[in-house]
Formats: C-alpha cells, sequence, structure tokens
C-alpha cells in the first residue's frame, strides 16, 4: 500500500535529514512546553501530597482522601488536554515553518515566509484544531451511543484511537496542505478522502507522544516531520529537481 510506503519514506527521510545535522532547532520549542508541562503536573503532585493527612480522619479518612485523589487525577487529564492544544496551535507557527524547511529539503521547492503568513497559520491552526476537536467530540458520541448495541462495547478502546489518531493526523497534514494553497475546507475535504494518511500519521504521532519524558516534546516535531515526508511523496514524486516537480492530478492519488 502507498500510504505505508511514502510513510516509510517520511520516516527514512526524517532521519537522513537529522542525521546531517539539520533542523535540531525545532525540538526547543516542544521541549520548552514539555519543560513547562511537567513543572505543572509537579505542582499538582506537589499540592496532592499535602492531603496525604486527610486519610487519618476519623470515619470518613479514605472516602475523603480517595476524592481527592480522583480530583487530581482529572486535573492532570485536563493538564494533558492543554497541552495536546498548545502543541497543536501555539506551535503551529513552529511546526508551519519546520514543514516548509522540510519541504524544501526533500523536495527542492523554495517557499516565502512572512509575518503575516506565520500570523495567519496560527488563526488556522486554532481554527482547525476547533473544526476537529469538534468533529471528534461528535464522533466520540456517536459512537458511545452505538456501543450501547451487545457485543460491541468491547471495540471502544479501538474506536476511540481510531478517531484521535484521524483527527491529529488531520491536524498535521494540514501544515503541507495549508502552504500548498488548500483552503481549509480543502483541507477537511482531503483528510476525509485519504482517511489512511490521517490514520497512520495520528497513530505515529500517539505511540510517541506516550513515550515517558521525552515523547511530549519530540512527538509534535517528529509527526510534523513524517506527515510531510509523506504528503510530498504522495504529491511531488521526490527527489526530484525543482524545475522537474509536477504536482500529480488530485483524482489520481491513492
Amino acid at each position: 500500500m502507498k500510504v505505508i510506503t511514502n510513510h516509510i519514506y517520511g520516516i527514512k527521510a526524517t532521519f537522513e535529514t537529522l542525521a546531517k545535522g539539520k533542523l535540531w532547532i525545532f525540538f526547543v520549542p516542544g521541549l520548552a512546553v514539555g519543560l513547562m508541562f511537567f513543572s505543572m503536573l509537579s505542582v499538582t503532585e506537589t499540592i496532592e501530597g499535602t492531603t496525604s493527612w486527610t486519610k487519618n480522619i476519623w470515619f470518613f479518612g479514605d472516602y475523603v482522601s480517595s476524592g481527592i485523589g480522583w480530583i487530581f487525577d482529572r486535573i492532570e487529564d485536563i493538564l494533558y488536554v492543554i497541552i495536546q492544544f498548545i502543541v497543536l496551535t501555539l506551535l503551529s507557527p513552529f511546526n508551519s515553518f519546520l514543514s516548509e524547511k522540510f519541504d524544501s529539503e526533500i523536495s527542492g521547492r523554495e517557499f516565502k515566509t512572512s509575518f503575516i503568513q506565520i500570523l495567519n497559520d496560527l488563526l488556522r491552526a486554532v481554527f482547525v484544531v476547533m473544526i476537529a476537536i469538534t468533529f471528534e467530540i461528535t464522533c466520540i458520541i456517536g459512537w458511545w451511543m452505538l456501543s450501547w448495541i451487545p457485543g460491541l462495547g468491547y471495540l471502544d478502546p479501538i474506536m476511540y484511537w481510531l478517531i484521535s489518531a484521524f483527527f491529529f493526523g488531520f491536524a498535521f497534514y494540514d501544515y503541507s496542505l495549508e502552504r500548498h494553497g488548500v483552503s481549509t475546507l480543502g483541507s477537511i475535504g482531503f483528510s476525509f478522502s485519504k482517511m489512511s494518511y490521517m490514520l497512520v500519521t495520528g497513530s505515529i504521532f500517539m505511540l510517541i507522544f506516550m513515550i515517558p519524558y521525552i515523547g511530549l516534546f519530540i512527538a509534535p516535531v517528529l509527526a510534523t516531520f513524517i506527515s510531510t515526508g509523506a504528503y510530498v511523496k504522495l504529491t511531488h514524486r521526490p527527489p526530484a529537481p525543482a524545475a522537474e516537480l509536477t504536482p500529480a492530478p488530485t483524482e489520481t492519488l491513492d
């Protein structure tokens, strides 16, 4: 399947570029976000630790302690959601610029960047993430209602993974689509017509994100690399001199 070979190309091109010492600077913003997240997590854990005395409350101690633990678990869940939102929005100018540079590296094409373009990238990223979150919640609710049918509940983890992977993939491919003049509506259409690409890229992002400690700040960078490589391979058949690059007709893409 081309979706697999194109992603393999993206992964290979990513590590070849990094091995040359290029584009490492783009890991810095993610590292900053990661440090901020772990600092916030450390604060919540410290505060939670100061409530350990509640276990000694007569009769109700265990209930109070369990309730406090539940609250702090939910706070940590919210922090993860906030960090994912930051990764997909506030880091979007960096990820978009990385996607542009990596595209130029492997395809030979040159792109112009301006402050207006950076601002536009940020605004578009917020809009795209809002669309993705809305669709994701709608799909999850739809599946939740469907899963009440006896025998389907065991599929919940798989379906939740696929739904999340799809919309993460959508967000990362939008960097390349926006750069090549595709509207937000066109980006949505592309994501549904190339669903397998969204699922593979999104799954790669989620798997890397799950790596303890480092996954948080390397996942968005590597996902941007890989999605850009797969998109360039899909549309321009790299590597080739810039003058020889001719986009393949959209209707023939696999």
